[in-house]
């Protein structure tokens, strides 16, 4: 029997395969597909923000329309209504919003920028605007104060003076309460800037002004006097009335609440420390950290 040899099959394919005539493949031509979409055929446009403000400032809240307003630190605005329901807004300069007060159930709102300019904003349009602007040269803002349903809107400066401003004008009136009128005549230190202004809840015609030194004066508006004026050894971050207006409480930079009757002028009734061990030796408690904000709230329990 004859073997079979694989060796010589597979040269011959081999040679079968060079024998065979090549093909030559020329290059494949490129097909271009006209673009006929343009620059002008798009526009890209924001349709939707998601998430808290960036960087928030300042807030404000209108409790009769339940419309939440949140300024930033660039200059913008938000505003929150019901479910569904919000609005963006810029101011041009991009200055930091230090504070909102609402013109409550008027759809109006007053923003205060740290370059030293107020803003009214009409709120009852689709798209809010800007309907008057005022802006301070000479003097820094550092507190606004609108009381509720009042056409005067109170600006605080870091100079210590208070200027008062028409709302419905947004023309500055000739009425300035001036820091040295505020404080005691035999005191020449300056008190420092306005951190607080409030009018008394039950008496529209007496104001509360914080000033950062620790001074508290409640200024009569009326008589352009001060009643009372009311001094602690540590600086003062934030004033609340109590809702009868017989007292306010002021927050400290020792991390301290002090509590004062308006008729009391010289200790306060009562110093809490919440954060903080009270001494049992009556001695002063040990400093904590500065207490920014505080309400005056009270309890069925008093």
């Amino acid at each position: 029997m004859k073997k079979f040899n694989i060796r010589k099959v597979l040269d011959g394919l081999k040679e079968a395969s060079s024998s065979a005539p090549s093909v030559q493949v020329g290059p494949q031509e490129n097909h271009l597909i006209q673009e006929t979409l343009q620059s002008e055929h798009f526009q890209l446009c924001k349709t939707v923000r998601h998430g808290f403000p960036y960087q928030p400032s300042s807030m404000a809240f209108d409790p009769v329309q339940k419309i939440l307003a949140i300024g930033t630190q660039s200059g913008a605005l938000r505003l929150f209504g019901r479910p569904g329901v919000e609005c963006y807004c810029q101011h041009e300069s991009g200055a930091a919003v230090i504070q909102l007060q609402f013109l409550i159930n008027e759809g109006a709102l007053v923003s205060a920028l740290s370059d030293d300019s107020v803003h009214l904003w009409n709120l009852r349009q689709k798209r809010p605007a800007i309907l008057h602007s005022l802006k301070f040269n000479r003097e820094r803002i550092t507190f606004c104060h609108l009381p509720f349903q009042s056409k005067w809107l109170y600006i605080g400066t870091e100079r210590g003076n208070i200027h008062i401003v028409n709302v419905e004008s947004f023309m500055l009136s000739g009425y300035v309460i001036m820091w040295n009128k505020a404080i005691e005549l035999s005191s020449k230190a300056h008190p420092g800037p306005v951190v607080h202004i409030s009018d008394n809840p039950m008496d529209e015609g007496k104001l509360i002004i914080g000033f950062e030194s620790g001074i508290v004066v409640l200024w009569d508006l009326k008589s352009k006097k001060a009643d009372y004026r009311y001094t602690y050894d540590e600086a003062i971050h934030s004033v609340a009335w109590h809702h009868e207006g017989k007292q306010f409480i002021c927050s400290h930079s020792d991390g301290t609440l002090t509590i004062w009757n308006i008729r009391g002028q010289g200790k306060p009734i009562q110093t809490i420390t919440p954060h903080g061990k009270q001494p049992k030796d009556g001695k002063k408690p040990e400093p904590c950290k500065p207490i920014l904000k505080v309400e005056y709230k009270t309890t069925r329990n008093g």
